[in-house]
């Protein structure tokens, strides 16, 4: 036992000792807006924000001997403290990246590429530079919207703006283009167990970025401040292709070769995408050579996208991608923009539904899509503004497809943790129409501390109308939603039935039909995530539903703990088949229907009635969730009701005994008290200091430990339930003497 005992301390000790051995940086001060000097030009706008001064030179030293990732230099642990649009802050464990080769960053020693790691079990991943432009941050965190930290103002290091991804203010939508044959997609649709999206590597691609005299002049007119800017996007989209893809792109070390600052001398024509392409290719051949970089692309101050598909590695063809907006700058340009370019360079296609440059074989978002290859906030309807950093299902598998083929003879591999095995899901399941769904995967974790994600996405590509209804026989009728901790997702989501809708992206059938579902699990794994999935489907049924819970669902119900009650529903043929769903659970959600994380009663016949005890909970927000045993269809109540905590009954105390043989037990029996039918109530032993009491129903009883005293003393017992309590009468407890 002693030796546990150290063993556990030690364990305990050394743990404490690691994490005090990280150096804190913290430079950074709250800011209120009315001390920052006015006129400066901002060329973020976002709608919520917070403002913080940062001081560069002190963060520049505080990192200079940071480790390097990968283990190529030890280097001194350090902790970086960001800031968060909420008012708080957050530490990372921070390593030094390579986006730019060696050589170039030699070359230009201001400008420098981080990685931060969230700790303990977090997931997130953070993106940060330092470069003559200031400080930038990309904080990646599952489940949550995307947060950036960007300088306030143009040419100004000292002020920062926090905010979230979906705050920011796009002036203007971009169109791209695509050319070129897309490469084959192998088993589209093909059923499969667990398989993993491509082999557990790290790809590291040579990018060769241009730059036209346009994009330079906006950054300010110098080749190091255009390259500085590209750092900060590159380094950026390598968050995203390193968790979803894990690859990574790194610029090559004569870049600034290919960095203009002259309009009228440059190899390029700005502001039109399709000469941009043929003059990138020429250009980079000419001054890089095609021995010497894997991908290539050119980024502008005007125009648009283009790119063509499937090039990365085919040397006629591989610097065949052009990014280009007035403002290239932010996340827009970086995520919706660039990644989507670099997307296509990779053979992903455009996954939209909507009739605007749709692919057929890849349109299984609804609306203009909320992945990176989707057209977000361009081609309305729309599911939302700017893209969600990440790639949809189907993106994944035409990338991963062509990069263990043509697109992986030119990058550097090295060994990575390997994908999480998919173990089961709850697919493949005939569920009733109307009636809201949930599907499930259970995953084994391969890659050691690392923390998965889920994604569930809806694989169906046929045209379809958009908005999606609710009788429409094909195509895509549920958005795509970010990668998240749990492995259940909801259809239509918990918060979107806790507030009765909206539903416009999330529409239950109300016809017959089989849809098609991916799920996918991502790794996680710092600096390069190798991630797997599995395709189910789950076919509607309108013989059977909808599966209606008709009690407790009104308004102004309240529920007294303690009592017994029903729970009813509509059966709604969901206990035959096709359905066979014989058994249900019943949940209690006291968030107002946000989570139901109570299982009051499980497999119990699903008969449309059950009596179950309210439990001791105090809440104005419950919600009650029935639930087929197998975790697919559901129903929850339409409204919030009460529950509240009963007060106990005071017990009657009868008759005190010693225990003989030991002198600091003793029992009292009891009559009159109702916590027969509660498991949560406390009992104290007042008049007795230390003594404790524990309720023994079988013999009607109380279990009095720890008595001090072995002369007769007078003792009550309180019960406590909830915020109610009732104390008994007095009792004496006998002498042992």
């Amino acid at each position: 036992m002693i030796r546990m005992f150290i063993a556990v301390f030690l364990l305990i000790f050394s743990s404490l000792v690691s994490a005090q051995n990280y150096k804190v940086i913290n430079v950074i001060k709250e800011v209120k807006p009315a001390s920052i000097p006015q006129g400066g030009k901002r060329l973020i706008q976002a709608k919520h924000y917070r403002i913080v001064e940062i001081n560069i030179n002190r963060l520049y030293s505080a990192l200079e001997n940071v480790p390097l990732r990968g283990g190529l230099r030890a280097g001194v642990p350090v902790l970086i403290e960001l800031p968060l649009p909420d008012g708080t802050r957050r530490k990372y464990k921070v390593v030094e990246n390579t986006t730019m080769h060696p050589q170039l960053a030699a070359k230009y020693p201001e400008i420098k590429t981080y990685d931060g790691y969230g700790l303990g079990t977090s997931a997130e991943l953070v993106k940060f530079d330092i470069t003559p432009h200031g400080f930038h941050a990309m904080i990646l965190n599952p489940g949550k919207n995307t947060v950036f930290i960007d300088p306030l103002e143009k040419n100004n290091t000292q002020f920062y703006m926090v905010y979230k991804q979906k705050d920011f203010v796009s002036k203007k939508k971009m169109k791209c283009g695509v050319t070129g044959q897309s490469k084959p997609i192998t088993h589209f649709r093909q059923l499969r167990p667990s398989a993993n999206f491509n082999a557990c590597e790290l790809k590291t691609y040579r990018l060769a970025m241009a730059a036209t005299a346009q994009y330079t002049e906006f950054h300010g007119g110098t080749v190091p401040l255009a390259l500085a800017a590209e750092v900060t996007t590159v380094n950026r989209v390598n968050g995203i292709y390193e968790t979803d893809m894990a690859i990574t792109l790194q610029i090559i070390p004569n870049n600034n070769q290919i960095i203009y600052t002259d309009p009228l001398t440059q190899p390029y024509t700005s502001g039109s995408p399709p000469i941009l392409l043929v003059e990138n290719q020429a250009n980079i051949t000419a001054v890089i050579g095609a021995p010497n970089y894997d991908i290539g692309h050119v980024v502008d101050a005007a125009g648009s996208g283009l790119a063509t598909l499937g090039c990365v590695c085919i040397s006629s063809e591989k610097a065949e991608g052009v990014t280009g907006r007035e403002e290239p700058i932010g996340d827009p340009f970086d995520v919706d923009f660039l990644a989507h370019e670099i997307g296509h360079q990779f053979n992903a296609n455009h996954t939209q539904n909507n009739d605007c440059k749709r692919n057929p074989a890849t349109a299984v978002e609804p609306g203009s899509g909320s992945t990176i290859m989707g057209y977000a906030g361009i081609c309305p309807p729309n599911v939302q503004l700017n893209s969600s950093p990440y790639f949809h299902g189907i993106s994944l598998q035409e990338m991963g497809s062509f990069i263990s083929g043509d697109g992986g003879t030119c990058p550097v591999k090295t060994p990575i943790a390997p994908a999480p095995t998919i173990l089961s899901t709850n697919g493949f399941k005939v569920v009733p129409a109307n009636t809201p769904f949930a599907l499930t995967t259970l995953a084994r974790n391969n890659g050691g501390n690392n923390v998965l994600t889920y994604t569930w996405e809806q694989m169906d590509n046929q045209i379809s109308i958009q908005p999606p209804v609710s009788d429409s026989p094909d195509g895509p009728n549920f958005r795509s939603v970010s990668p998240s901790f749990s492995p259940t997702r909801f259809f239509p989501s918990l918060t979107s039935l806790a507030n009765n809708g909206p539903f416009t992206w999330e529409v239950v059938p109300s016809v017959t039909r089989t849809m098609n579902f991916r799920t996918t699990v991502r790794a996680n794994t710092p600096g390069g995530s190798c991630n797997s999935y599995v395709d189910v489907t789950l076919t509607t049924d309108t013989s059977s539903g909808p599966f209606i819970l008709t009690y407790p669902t009104g308004p102004n119900i309240v529920w007294l703990s303690g009592a017994q009650l029903p729970v009813t529903w509509n059966v709604a043929n969901t206990n035959v088949p096709p359905v066979n769903a014989a058994l249900v659970d019943i949940l209690l959600s006291v968030d107002g229907g946000q989570s139901y994380p109570l299982v009051l009663l499980s497999a119990v016949p699903n008969t449309g009635r059950v009596m179950l005890t309210v439990p001791v909970v105090n809440t104005a927000s419950a919600r009650i969730m029935i639930r087929a045993a197998n975790g697919t269809f559901f129903t929850t109540s339409a409204n919030n009701f009460s529950i509240a905590v009963s007060s106990p009954t005071a017990p009657v105390l009868l008759r005190a005994d010693r225990n003989r043989l030991n002198p600091t037990m003793a029992y009292i029996y009891y009559a009159g008290l109702d916590s027969d039918v509660f498991n949560n109530d406390v009992y104290l032993v007042n008049g007795a200091p230390g003594a404790t009491a524990a309720l023994d129903r079988a013999h009607g009883r109380f279990v009095i430990s720890n008595l001090l005293s072995p002369r007769p003393f007078a003792v009550s017992i309180t019960v406590i339930r909830g915020g109610n309590s009732q104390t008994s009468n007095a009792i004496t407890i006998p002498s042992i003497l």
